[in-house]
């Protein structure tokens, strides 16, 4: 009989002894002999801590931090887990914080795991950051990233584009333009200008009005009520410029769509050939490679 090929698509949850591991001192001793499970709420100082039992909770922290890199059967299982059952794990805020940049890193698609009531406002917009610059945009907590850093959502929206060029799939550059296109949108969260700037920045590099949203006469309007100048499309290509140097750009030549970008205003258009000049030598060099 032959033998069954090994599946490397099963979930392999972790098993944590929690009762071994030793959190927060002699408050934490004394809620453990009152059987209290409520000891997640003790910190660590490691300094006060003896050595021994610092090494453990070192130990401990990079099992789950482990356990967040393994592929799963589906995608952000561990990351659920940690949501679902996170007083169980006894993680002081700290500690969550580091485990939630392995886990955003791993996955940065499964924003809506992190338990958000669990990190501070300026640590919230770190750990938007690390999924931005992975080309994701999803639950997002707008009003959250605003309080942690002054026009935190125009600042991350502004990273995920930049970030686009590392995209070799275009699914997920469309995903992530529909995230920030929704949020430009509505203009909520960041000012009118912002917002024409990140949805010009979008139409010039995505080139596909049906992934973008925005039209040749939403392009036109910025660009008469002075919300996107000359100077903007000549930042917009210098940035794409070193991107397309060092990623591969083809999830957004995927998107391209030609025809459009006629109905604009001249400097728009001559931005719009730049970037497809930008997107020909990007294949010239990948077919140099390919040889």
């Amino acid at each position: 009989m032959a033998k069954r090929n090994k599946s490397y698509n099963v979930a392999r949850p972790i098993n944590i002894d929690l009762s071994r591991v030793r959190i927060g001192g002699n408050y934490a001793a004394m809620l453990r002999a009152q059987g209290n499970s409520g000891v997640t709420s003790a910190k660590i100082n490691p300094e006060l801590e003896p050595a021994h039992i610092a090494s453990e909770r070192e130990e401990y922290i990079e099992k789950i931090k482990n356990w967040m890199r393994e592929p799963n059967w589906c995608a952000g299982y561990s990351w659920l887990m940690l949501r679902e059952h996170y007083d169980a794990y006894g993680l002081t805020p700290d500690e969550y914080y580091e485990v939630a940049k392995v886990a955003i890193n791993t996955d940065p698609h499964q924003m809506n795991r992190l338990r958000k009531d669990k990190v501070s406002d300026v640590r919230y917009f770190e750990l938007c950051k690390i999924m931005a610059s992975q080309c994701a945009f999803s639950n997002v907590d707008c009003e959250k990233l605003n309080k942690g850093t002054q026009n935190g959502t125009y600042k991350i929206a502004n990273l995920v584009l930049d970030s686009l060029c590392k995209e070799t799939a275009d699914w997920y550059v469309c995903d992530a333009v529909r995230g920030v296109r929704n949020v430009a949108r509505e203009q909520k969260y960041m000012s009118e200008r912002d917002a024409a700037q990140l949805l010009f920045y979008m139409w010039l590099i995505v080139h596909n009005g049906l992934v973008t949203g925005v039209s040749d006469k939403d392009i036109t309007e910025f660009v008469d009520k002075g919300l996107v100048i000359p100077m903007d499309a000549d930042k917009y290509i210098v940035k794409l410029t070193q991107n397309a140097q060092k990623y591969p750009c083809t999830g957004l030549m995927k998107s391209v769509r030609l025809g459009e970008g006629v109905h604009v205003p001249e400097f728009c258009k001559k931005a719009q050939g730049k970037v497809l000049d930008i997107y020909e030598e990007v294949i010239k060099r990948e077919k140099a490679a390919g040889k």
